[in-house]
């Protein structure tokens, strides 16, 4: 169900929106990756037959009411997206926030003007994990610690669930983390915060303690980590990575996709898919536990329900 006349012009223009935009240096890195995403889910847009058809070769259609209004009507459905995601794949109101924010900024740069609705409200914040529902799942760690059975991905996730509790750690920060920012008896982590996408803070260090419960389990995961990077040439550092190969998206000669091999460095979305996948395994086996709460679906979830966030010490 798609059309193959899509204007040329159009997209272009689209394009050229994000670079100005970026090479204008008044947007952060983050804020330029949310840019081309919006562009090339409209680039989408523009190929389905149920789209507006004067959006493809009139860019003041492709920011007029009904048009946008279709265009994030199939964002919020999912219907745009270039891989399939967990869930019932709909957006989240904080994605479609962003997409608002995003349109309207291409509209600026490309000099047209935008009937964009009213921003969506802010989601409800999620119930924090209190200290009781957190000293539960640090006991589940000390169990775990004496019978360790469990499979690589359930390994990786509660040592990542236990620094995100012991130090409120974000997706890019906990992809940021190496090896070497471990200390060596696993007591502390070194953090590089850095900014919201809208802040012009510059970014700060944080030396942040570690719970007896999180070190045991990060033990664990650094065993199997080993074994998982010894294959590779290169990107041993990383302290989060895969633990199965994975599509790289991208073809070999023979036209078959091409797979990366476990042991590959996460990036901020894998990280947050793996996280989800396992943490719905890991609340699935602990029902019924005593005093076992479900830890949250998403790693954001996590880390904004966390009661109180360590702050940087300043170096």
């Amino acid at each position: 169900m798609s059309s193959p006349c899509v204007a040329a012009a159009v997209v272009a223009r689209l394009d050229q929106a994000v670079t100005t935009l970026a090479a204008a240096q008044t947007i952060s890195a983050a804020r330029a990756r949310q840019l081309r995403w919006v562009a090339g889910e409209l680039t989408h847009a523009l190929t389905r037959d149920d789209f507006p058809a004067p959006a493809r070769t009139d860019l003041r259609a492709l920011f007029a009411a009904e048009t946008i209004a279709a265009y994030l009507d199939l964002a919020q459905r999912g219907q745009l997206r270039a891989r399939t995601a967990g869930g019932d794949g709909h957006s989240t109101p904080a994605s479609m926030r962003i997409r608002r924010d995003c349109l309207q900024l291409l509209a600026q740069a490309a000099g047209v003007p935008a009937e964009l609705p009213e921003r969506p409200p802010m989601p409800a914040l999620h119930q924090v994990i209190d200290p009781w529902r957190r000293s539960v799942f640090h006991h589940h760690l000390e169990q775990a610690a004496h019978r360790f059975t469990a499979g690589d991905a359930r390994i990786r996730l509660l040592a990542m669930i236990g620094v995100v509790l012991d130090t409120g750690a974000r997706a890019g920060e906990l992809c940021a983390l190496q090896v070497g920012d471990l200390t060596d008896d696993l007591s502390a982590v070194r953090i590089v915060r850095r900014p919201q996408a809208r802040s012009t803070s510059a970014p700060t260090i944080a030396h942040l303690a570690l719970s007896t419960p999180t070190r045991a389990a990060l033990r664990h995961w650094l065993a199997v980590r080993e074994g998982l990077v010894a294959p590779l040439q290169g990107g041993k550092k990383a302290l989060w990575v895969s633990v199965r190969a994975n599509h790289a998206g991208v073809l070999d000669e023979h036209g078959a996709a091409r797979l990366r091999p476990p042991g590959m460095p996460l990036q901020p979305r894998g990280l947050a898919r793996s996280y989800t996948r396992a943490v719905a395994e890991l609340n699935a086996d602990m029902a019924g536990q005593p005093g076992w709460q479900p830890m949250p679906r998403r790693l954001e979830q996590l880390r904004r329900a966390i009661s109180t966030h360590p702050e940087s010490d300043g170096d």
